[in-house]
């Protein structure tokens, strides 16, 4: 069925959602929830015409987030982070392909191309 005027939705998870982020366990749920609900309201919404989407970032910045974010890793005692922030970070960057921080601006762009129907 459908028909109607269509339209586009783009939700924000993470990559945490993905890969189980240790220290951060309602982080994940809520942003593995997002992706279920975004797959079920692609489903739901299909009919009208309607996209909906999600971007899953991964590590962005820096920031003051991403600053606070490798503090607390580092104090949180768990064995899968160093005890010193500058080292948490230099790790979580490394794991990245690129080698480097994703950026807001990068973020922004994926979501304005799900937006525009391209």
């Amino acid at each position: 069925g459908g028909g109607g005027g269509g339209g586009s939705i783009v939700n924000m998870s993470s990559v945490a959602a993905l890969r189980g982020t240790p220290t951060m366990v309602s982080y994940v749920a809520s942003k593995s929830a997002v992706i279920g609900m975004t797959l079920t309201a692609a489903k739901d919404l299909a009919p009208y015409n309607i996209r909906v989407n999600s971007i899953s970032p991964a590590l962005i910045g820096p920031s003051k987030l991403w600053d606070r974010q490798n503090q607390l890793h580092a104090a949180s005692g768990s064995k899968y982070f160093s005890t010193d922030a500058d080292e948490v970070a230099r790790a979580k960057v490394a794991s990245v392909p690129l080698g480097r921080l994703g950026t807001v601006s990068e973020v922004v762009d994926g979501a304005c191309f799900l937006l525009s129907g391209r």
